[in-house]
Parts: structure tokens; sequence; C-alpha cells
């Protein structure tokens, strides 16, 4: 895609694709999809671009169109805490869309791709209409909650190799493959190690048959291996 072809808003029926393929606004009726997504702003985003702050005002919501967006606690030290990766076809910013509260978490794009925003007085007349996409809306914010949570008590009380192995689980999970499009330094920074660290464990499994490397990708061979490594039961 050229830079041309990135910076070009996409017509309505785009956008409307964009939306009813999303798990979330998917459950709209059409009519009213194509109502919201006359109010969407599509445009592209760089990598390394922050595409918003920890306070900044919370004005909506963001749908990733394409690329990868990183959630994270910034801290003053450099030791930044990874909440999450969103991807193509997932949303960020929801706690801002029902609250309207200032930002709780930095976003920065990981990738080169298109994002497309949601302005929160857009959606919520659409909330208040749809008890049903309401409804939605909170099983996505539970779901973040509970990774969060899970994360957190991982970062707390498990060694390396069972965090790392768990969250090789989960992407491969998520992505619905078994090979899983990440960098090692993304990965450190997802299981709080060094890259350093990481790199020693994925040569380690990789010489026990366990996953394979190639730069930027990270395929599992041996599931079972990576469930015992995590301390799970498939």
């Amino acid at each position: 895609m050229t830079r041309e072809e990135q910076g070009r808003e996409p017509g309505a029926d785009a956008r409307v694709e964009v939306l009813a393929r999303n798990p979330l606004f998917g459950r709209l009726p059409a009519e009213e999809i194509a109502r919201l997504a006359a109010y969407a702003h599509v445009r592209p985003m760089r990598r390394g671009e922050t595409l918003f702050r920890r306070g900044d005002p919370g004005a909506g919501l963001l749908a990733v169109l394409s690329g990868k967006i990183r959630v994270l606690l910034p801290s003053d030290d450099g030791k930044d805490i990874v909440l999450n990766t969103i991807r193509a076809g997932e949303v960020v910013g929801e706690m801002a869309l029902l609250d309207g509260r200032p930002r709780s978490a930095d976003a920065v794009a990981l990738t080169d791709g298109r994002i497309m925003t949601l302005d929160r007085r857009e959606v919520l007349p659409l909330l208040e209409a749809h008890p049903k996409l309401a409804l939605a809306l909170i099983e996505v914010l539970c779901d973040r909650l509970r990774r969060t949570s899970t994360q957190v008590e991982e970062l707390m009380f498990q060694p390396l190799e069972v965090r790392l192995a768990r969250a090789l689980l989960r992407l491969a999970a998520a992505q619905r493959l078994a090979s899983v499009a990440i960098t090692q330094k993304e990965l450190a920074e997802l299981v709080g190690a060094s890259r350093e660290s990481v790199n020693r464990l994925l040569k380690a499994w990789e010489a026990d048959g366990v996953v394979s490397l190639i730069p930027g990708r990270v395929t599992i061979r041996n599931e079972a291996a990576m469930h015992t490594l995590a301390r799970e039961t498939e």
C-alpha cells in the first residue's frame, strides 16, 4: 500500500464493512451500522506514533483496521508495563467511551496501519437504544479486566518460564495460529523481562523442539510441552 493510498479516506461502504465484521458493533441492525459509519473517521497510523497518552481527554474509542497497537502504563524509570496488544478487528478506549474520563494508559502504534475513530457522543445514543450492544461492551471490558488481573498476578508470583509460556499460548489462541507474529522485544515487554532473558529461554525451547524461531515470529511446535511449561493442562 502506498502512502497516498494509506492517507486516502475509505468510502462509507468500507467503513460499514469494518464495523459489521467487528464482534462489538456487528450486533447492531444494518441501518444503525450505516449511521455509525457515517460518523467514523479513518486515518493512517505510523509505527511508533503515540495515539493517545495516559491523562488525555477520553473522547471515544479506536478500532484497528490494520496493524497493531500496544497499550501500556508508562513509568518514570522507563520500565513501562505492557497491558495489551490490540490487533486488526479489535477496539481500544472502551473505558473512555463509557465514562468520558481521561485515558488510563498510553496507546502506541507497533506497526504502520490504519485506525478508525468513533466519538463518544456518537456511540452513546446507540448504547442507550440497543441494550445488547451495551452488554457486548461490558463483556469486552470484563475480558480486558480479567486479562489484566491475570497478567499482574503472573508478574508478581510466577517465574519467567511460566509467564512466557502462558503469553505465547494466549497469543496463539487470540491469533488462532500456532505461529505467533511477535518480536522478542515485544514478548519481553509483555512478560516484564529483559529481551536477553526471553531470548535465552526461547533458544533453549527451540533446542528441545518446543518452538521454532524466525525474526518477528515464534511458532509453537509442541503444544503439550508448552502447556506443561505454563503449568497448565490442555
